[in-house]
């Protein structure tokens, strides 16, 4: 299921000495009540009660139905899909707009580079100079932008009355931007870009670890390799010819997705999307990205000292499905039964019970070329990688030896569903998720069998995932060690 946020899905769980277990967004904890001597009269009274309430819930659905998301889909001639949905609760639009570049589309020496042009795109246009400063004056909120493994997208909430505004400035960026491209603003972007990496990947614990995983699955020429993020050394290196080179062949409207998600009238919003983009010129045709990386066919051990860390760190990382593989909800199911919560199997064990790790975590990433699935644990002082890797391997085996109950497979799939269920009162997370469907489906009215899908997943098909999918000697061990501080008396 499409986790709408521009991150991989990562359920990250905290022992007690980091403060509170990790709980996604919205989750209720129940909590413990007592019992206490009741009067004879009083509970007759409360029995009679109780029967009513029983009688009235036999009455209630098992569930409530899944909210519907009406939509309508229609195509310019210049190849701009449209999809409109609207929602009055609110008087405001949600404006989400996908490119179908991402990292996938990037070629050897340029990575980096499809990260590097969405901040270019915020740089302004021939008509808008500065379209934060424009948002922000018409009054919008959650604007913002962000470069995925396979796409990017362009999103803000709009008073209903700014929706003009809102698709106008859009429109600016895909039809109006390369005249205004110079040197300067492609130095400033370099450079922020640059120190982005710094931020999110050289100068964060264990940061360095995660982008070794992309190396290592996806060697050159492989376009993931560097991830998103890139190398700073070809970011610095990206040409003014280089940035017209790829608007060009990427950002055309036939390589693109508008969605328009809340308080609108869709007759006036056809006749605005067409008066700004209709006229945008139709780009090359953008051929699919087919790269293959050569799957992992032993154990791949690497020890990886990091001068920011100060536990040990073990990891294992396996090759992972394309996004919306039948496989795909078993292991994300999967991931929750292992650290979605305190009764979480491997929280239970490496946490609570044999006190070895600060945190425990894994990744079911879903991506265009293929993703992977992680599992890791940070230890707690004192304690080393060997024995987190014992205590992972011996709970992954007891997946594939003798399953899993149904009762822990349910209430992870509660737990994914609702959270999807929960996200969807936001008009951006449907326009997201609108925006998603179309552009691996072809179809953004897939949610109902999206629920389904997941519903479905049954403990044989957990376990028949863990056999499959991480296998004991195809795998990824990734061991990160805190390296040594210089002292004043060091040499």
């Amino acid at each position: 299921m499409r986790r709408v946020r521009s991150r991989p899905r990562r359920v990250w769980l905290h022992g007690e000495g980091a403060g509170a277990g990790y709980v996604r967004p919205g989750l209720r904890r129940g909590r413990v009540g007592s019992r206490r001597a009741v009067p004879l009269a009083r509970r007759q009274q409360v029995f009679r009660r109780v029967l009513v309430l029983a009688a009235a819930l036999c009455a209630i659905p098992a569930r409530a139905a899944d909210p519907d998301l009406k939509f309508e889909k229609y195509r310019l001639p210049n190849g701009l899909t449209i999809v409109l949905s609207e929602d009055h609760r609110l008087p405001q639009v949600s404006v989400n707009v996908w490119y179908h570049v991402g990292a996938a589309n990037q070629t050897t020496g340029r990575s980096g580079f499809a990260h590097l042009f969405e901040h270019m795109m915020f740089s302004g246009s021939k008509h808008a100079k500065d379209p934060d400063a424009i948002l922000e004056q018409i009054g919008a909120s959650g604007m913002n932008g962000s470069t995925s493994f396979d796409r990017t997208n362009y999103y803000e909430t709009v008073p209903s009355n700014e929706l003009p505004t809102a698709i106008w400035l859009e429109s600016e960026r895909m039809g109006f931007l390369l005249p205004t491209l110079d040197e300067q603003k492609l130095k400033i972007q370099r450079d922020v870009v640059s120190n982005e990496r710094h931020q999110r990947i050289d100068n964060v614990p264990y940061g360095p670890t995660q982008q070794r995983i992309c190396d290592l699955l996806y060697p050159l020429p492989h376009p993931y390799y560097e991830c998103v993020i890139g190398d700073i050394k070809e970011i610095q290196s990206a040409s003014l010819d280089d940035v017209r080179d790829f608007f060009r062949r990427y950002y055309g409207p036939n390589n693109a997705s508008l969605v328009l998600v809340g308080d609108f009238d869709p007759a006036n919003a056809k006749r605005l999307i067409a008066k700004y983009f209709a006229d945008i010129p139709r780009g090359p045709e953008v051929k699919k990205p087919d790269a293959k990386a050569k799957p992992v066919s032993s154990v791949v051990k690497e020890t990886l000292p990091d001068r920011l860390a100060q536990l040990p760190r073990f990891q294992m990382v396996w090759n992972g499905l394309v996004p919306f593989h039948d496989d795909e909800p078993a292991g994300d199911v999967l991931s929750e039964l292992l650290v979605g919560g305190k009764t979480s199997r491997l929280y239970q064990l490496l946490i609570l019970e044999k006190q070895v790790a600060s945190n425990v975590d894994a990744t079911n990433l879903t991506l265009g070329l293929g993703g992977w699935i992680q599992v890791g644990a940070t230890a707690r002082p004192g304690h080393t990688p060997d024995e987190l890797r014992a205590l992972l391997q011996q709970s992954i085996d007891e997946v594939k030896r003798n399953g899993v109950g149904p009762e822990e497979v349910e209430r992870a799939k509660l737990k994914i569903v609702a959270g999807q269920l929960r996200s969807l009162e936001r008009g951006s997370a449907r326009a997201d998720l609108l925006n998603a469907y179309e552009m691996w489906l072809g179809d953004p009215g897939y949610l109902p069998r999206d629920l389904a899908r997941y519903r479905a997943v049954t403990p044989q098909a957990v376990q028949a995932f863990a056999r499959k999918y991480l296998p004991d000697d195809r795998r990824l061990e990734l061991t990160t060690v805190p390296a040594g501080r210089k002292t004043a008396s060091a040499p």
